[in-house]
């Protein structure tokens, strides 16, 4: 079972935060109906809007002329995830290796990484490693394992040493 870690609504050793929440986390993706197949049916995300971006609206807030977008918010484990196929200005594919700059993974929190593992396998699901275990820092002892999305963009699982 994936799970959500909440952090504390304040910057740490500083002022009260503007921020209040992170709204969402969004991946534009080649795809949208094989990245449903993997965050929807294989990952538990929950479907919550799916639609058609176009027209002023769409090419001010991206800065592309023309551009049209499907756009697919998701809901689960106290995450919004945003998923974008751009349909008309779409850019060029690539597969951020996890040393790139720019790149980024979410990570899952799970009670049962060999579960979970299993599961996305038998999906054909991409993993770059077996599972670890982190010998040092804040995670210490944490079980974790990276695997990748449709498009290669990096995932993590991460399992507690002390459960929670």
């Amino acid at each position: 079972m994936l799970r959500f870690v909440r952090a504390k609504s304040q910057s740490p050793g500083g002022p009260a935060a503007m921020i209040t929440a992170v709204h969402h986390v969004s991946f534009t993706v080649s795809d949208m109906e094989l990245s449903l197949q993997f965050y929807r049916d294989a990952l538990g995300f929950e479907v919550l809007n799916d639609r058609i971006v176009e027209g002023d609206f769409a090419e001010t807030v991206t800065a592309l002329e023309g551009v049209r977008m499907r756009i697919v918010h998701l809901g689960g484990y106290g995450q919004g995830l945003e998923l974008i196929q751009y349909l008309a200005a779409a850019g060029q594919p690539r597969a951020p290796r996890t040393c790139d700059t720019g790149s980024a993974h979410l990570c899952y929190v799970v009670d049962d990484i060999e579960a979970e593992i299993a599961g996305l396998r038998e999906r054909g699901v991409r993993f770059l490693s077996e599972v670890m275990t982190v010998e040092g820092g804040p995670n210490a002892g944490n079980r974790m394992v990276y695997f990748l999305d449709p498009d290669g963009i990096p995932m993590e699982f991460t399992q507690p040493v002390d459960g929670g």
